[in-house]
């Protein structure tokens, strides 16, 4: 399938997010009575634009790489420097699943899907932010890889930062357990997530909001 701007122009446009400073606008659009995701930075200023171009190339590089897996959209198409596109998914966010023990599986298959990228050298990062994880079908798909980090085997920086990028993966999928089955945590995954608080002080990119354990209040309220 190919898109291109004319088609864009001409299509409606159901807006997912509308991205603030740096981020892209994210809406869905039916091409050939297909429902397709847009990720686009050409409404954007002129330095969000620049910084998009490089941000799209990478994460559109990581779902190149991903296409192999059933846990990740299909890409569909590059449309320009600014903005692409990929399959649109039918499904809850698991974020959505707050408190559902039918979903109880959810975690356990987030759990192998990450195993499965660490086995191929590669991060998600920021499986924290509550839109990127989601369920299909009683399956896993992951979102937005922006953030992700994929090394080569003889990298040094892979060996260097493996421990620290895998503490972040994995705490998420404990954190979304709790979220999810409030009360299932071992001991074990409560250790692991008090271990984890020392590395987030240290954490240099995005920090979205984890869901809080069951009974705590988010910021604010």
């Amino acid at each position: 399938m190919k898109i291109t701007r004319d088609i864009l122009k001409r299509t409606e446009k159901r807006f997912l997010l509308h991205g603030k400073k740096k981020q892209a606008d994210v809406y869905l659009v039916r091409v050939e009575n297909v429902p397709v995701v847009v990720k686009d930075y050409s409404k954007k200023s002129v330095f969000a634009r620049w910084y998009g171009s490089y941000a799209l190339w990478r994460e559109r590089r990581n779902y190149e790489f991903l296409q192999q897996f059933d846990f990740v959209p299909r890409l569909i198409c590059k449309i320009d420097r600014y903005a692409f596109a990929m399959e649109y998914v039918d499904g809850p966010t698991v974020a959505e699943l707050e408190g559902q023990p039918e979903f109880c599986f959810l975690p356990g298959k987030l759990e192998n899907v990450v195993l499965e990228l660490h086995r191929h050298r590669f991060f998600h990062l920021d499986l924290r932010k509550r839109g990127n994880v989601m369920s299909r079908d009683g399956q896993v798909i992951l979102i937005d890889f922006a953030s992700s980090v994929r090394f080569s085997r003889w990298n040094p920086w892979y060996w260097l930062m493996r421990p620290v990028f895998r503490y972040v993966d994995i705490s998420a999928v404990i954190k979304w357990r709790s979220f999810i089955c409030p009360g299932s945590l071992s001991e074990k995954d409560k250790r692991f997530l008090r271990r984890f608080e020392w590395v987030r002080m240290l954490w240099f990119l995005n920090k979205p909001r984890l869901p809080k354990w069951p009974g705590e209040k988010e910021d604010g309220d």
